[in-house]
Parts: structure tokens; sequence; C-alpha cells
């Protein structure tokens, strides 16, 4: 099977975007599926595919393909001119299938003539309304053969568009584990980064601004001078850091490279997603997070709020201890109830560090390859009746608008 995985972002980059990109293209190689990469770059050609690899830490063999980029550095204009012109191009042609995050890019290959895979995270009819008629054309489309989603959060919205069930696949993200090794103690990673060794830490690795729900983290902070916080991400001075510096439990560490990350995780107590429901509500661009399948296998505690998207792999009591969303009180009464319970954080954590098994990329790749080598063998029919509906669609239409005035 031959794909080509088409994306509308030059690499590398430190968007996760790319990082899930990236190790989905290198498992799915790994498996002897024969991938190719083509994103934007300064010159149409071959890319560096050793750099490529080296700076996120994948394995895997695939050609990198550069397109020439002609709006580099803004998003949205980049977006359009990779998916208008990359059907065209001839590293495009003779593949089995094309592999795109990139909604305008999935329509022109279909329009192309080519058999499409389309994958994403977000719901995006029930967050853009006016989008239902067009993710229809797409979904719908006889040439698409599979849709490839983060959550069963996600795949809902598009079987609300009247998308077959059978053309939809739940596929949580994964986690490498050679990002993890050496495996570190606490007590060892501390002495290895020069953190206290006994102060009760909560660690957070992500984007650093408030859109992410770090607003609530900051509270909890300044609620709980006792415990120490470690926020990991910062490429700035923003807002986020510029309120960390007035609190002295508090620390900042600016964004690390992937080989970095893992001590800093084996030194927490606790890892957190920040508990707030913004981030998925009013950016929805954080449906069960990259780093929480690191974070798991971390073999830590980990709190996040109780969501819809977090559900989905967290119990809470079972493998994480998840809390009301902006309940900054209950954030901080949960982290100090993990303080002073040393044996309950212990169970949590072994409880994480199980669920992480069986949700590696390898694993993630196995079931694509297999549901894709399915699809291809059989065509699938359109639900009947259709549960969309244009009166449905204007409702939405009419709701999504008023909630933006």
């Amino acid at each position: 099977m031959r794909i080509l995985y088409s994306y509308d972002t030059p690499m590398p980059d430190t968007g996760a975007d790319t990082e899930q990109v990236v190790n989905n293209v290198a498992a799915l190689a790994r498996r002897g599926v024969g991938m190719e990469l083509l994103i934007p770059g300064p010159a149409t050609g071959p890319g560096d595919v050793a750099a490529l690899k080296a700076y996120y830490h994948v394995t895997g063999d695939f050609p990198l393909h550069h397109l020439k980029w002609h709006a580099h550095g803004l998003r949205a204009l980049e977006k359009w001119s990779h998916a208008l012109r990359a059907p065209t191009d001839p590293r495009a042609q003779g593949q089995d299938l094309i592999y795109t995050r990139n909604l305008p890019g999935a329509w022109r290959f279909l329009a192309a003539g080519r058999r499409v895979v389309y994958e994403h995270f977000r719901p995006w009819g029930d967050q853009v309304p006016p989008l239902q008629p067009f993710l229809r054309a797409v979904l719908r489309h006889p040439r698409l053969v599979a849709g490839i989603f983060h959550s069963d959060h996600a795949l809902q919205a598009y079987l609300r568009l009247g998308v077959p069930r059978d053309r939809l696949l739940v596929a949580h993200n994964g986690w490498d584990p050679a990002r993890m090794e050496p495996r570190l103690p606490r007590e060892a990673a501390r002495r290895q980064l020069g953190l206290d060794p006994v102060s009760f830490t909560v660690v957070y690795s992500g984007r650093m601004n408030l859109r992410k729900g770090l607003d609530i983290l900051l509270a909890a902070a300044r609620a709980a001078p006792e415990i120490r916080f470690i926020l990991i991400g910062s490429e700035g001075d923003g807002p986020v850091e510029q309120e960390a510096r007035a609190l002295p439990n508090v620390r900042v560490v600016p964004w690390l490279r992937f080989n970095e990350l893992a001590p800093w995780l084996y030194a927490a107590d606790v890892l957190v997603i920040p508990p707030s429901l913004a981030p998925l509500e009013r950016a929805g661009n954080t449906v069960l997070p990259i780093k929480l399948f690191l974070y798991l296998a971390a073999g830590r505690v980990l709190l996040a709020p109780k969501a819809p998207d977090t559900a989905e792999l967290l119990q809470d009591g079972a493998n994480a201890v998840l809390v009301p969303a902006g309940d900054v009180a209950a954030t901080v009464a949960a982290l100090r109830r993990l303080a002073a319970s040393p044996a309950e954080a212990a169970r949590l954590a072994a409880a994480a560090l199980d669920a992480a098994t069986h949700l590696t990329w390898d694993a993630r790749a196995a079931r694509i390859h297999e549901f894709l080598l399915e699809r291809l063998a059989r065509p699938t029919p359109l639900p009947s009746p259709d549960p969309w509906t244009a009166g449905a669609w204007l409702s939405d239409m009419g709701r999504w608008i008023l909630k933006r005035r």
C-alpha cells in the first residue's frame, strides 16, 4: 500500500499538530506501509528527512517531499495554497491513498479523482455549523475511504452529518516508548534537574497561553503556596510568564526538545491538564491533547477536568483525578488530598501507566492500517434515512450566530 500524507505546515515546528503528523507517518512506515510526506518548503524537491526524523525523534523509512511555499508565515493562506496545488504535484501520482488533515486538501484531492483518508480532532460540524454542507460533501464522497478521528467526542459530530459509521474510526493518539527512556524514579529525576527533592510538585507541559486554561493553574498556585508548580513550554514573555513571576511557588521552563521532556515528567508528583472546559468549548483545539499520552506513560498521577473528551480514557479515582472544570477550590483540594495520601497517589500512578500500555503510536498505526485494508475491500452505503436535515442545520446556524454576538 502506497500512501502520500499531504500536510500544509512547514516542518520542523513546535506545534503539536506536526508532532502528531510525523509520528503517525513514521509509525505507519514502521508497519511496512509505503508512506511519503508532502509539506510546504523553501523549494520544490526532496526534503531533509534525516533532519526531520532527528528533530521529532522518530524511526521509520519514508521520503520527505517539499512543495514550494507561496505564503510562508501566513497559515490560512498556505493551507489553501498547498491544498490547491498538491493534487497536481507529480509526487501525488501513483499513490493508493492520499492521507490529510487539511479539509480543503481532502476536497481538492477528491475532485482530482483520488481516494482520500481524512483525519482530524475537531468536531467541525458542531463548532462551525456553516461548514456542515461542505463537510458532508467531503465525508460522504464515494472516494472518501475513511475518516480517522482522535476521539469519539469528535466522531459523533460526523455521524450527525450523515457520514456512514463504518467509514469512521476513533484512533486516539499515542506515545513512543523510546521517548520515555531511561525511565527514572522521581528522586533520580529531581537530582538530575536540580529540583527540590521533597516539595510536592505539579508539572504542566504544553503551550504557554491562557487559552489552554493556565489561568486555573495560576489561581491554584496562589491558593496553595505550599505546592510547587512547574510550567514547561514557554516561548516568550506573555501574560502567563508575567503573572508567574509574581508567584514564588511557580517556575516557568522554556519549550523543551522532545528528548529533554521525560525527566521533567518523571520529577512530578502530579501531571496536570488544566481543569478548564474553555479550550474545548471556545478554541476546540485540545480534544484529548497529545500530552495526555506522555503523562500516562510517565506513571504519575494525572489531574484533568471532567470533560467529554477526557472521559474516554480517564476514570476519576481509577487512573486519574478529575475535577469540575473551572473549579479552583476543587483543584486545590484534590492536590492537597494527593499530597497527604502517598498510597493513593501511588495506586493512581500505577493505573495511569497501565492505561498507557496499549496507546503507543505503533498500536495506533496497526489499527489504522487494518481499518484501511478493510475499507478498501468493501464500500459503505450512505445511511438511510439521512439524519441531517436543512432545517436542523439552519437551527444550528442560528444558535451559532447568536452565541458569537
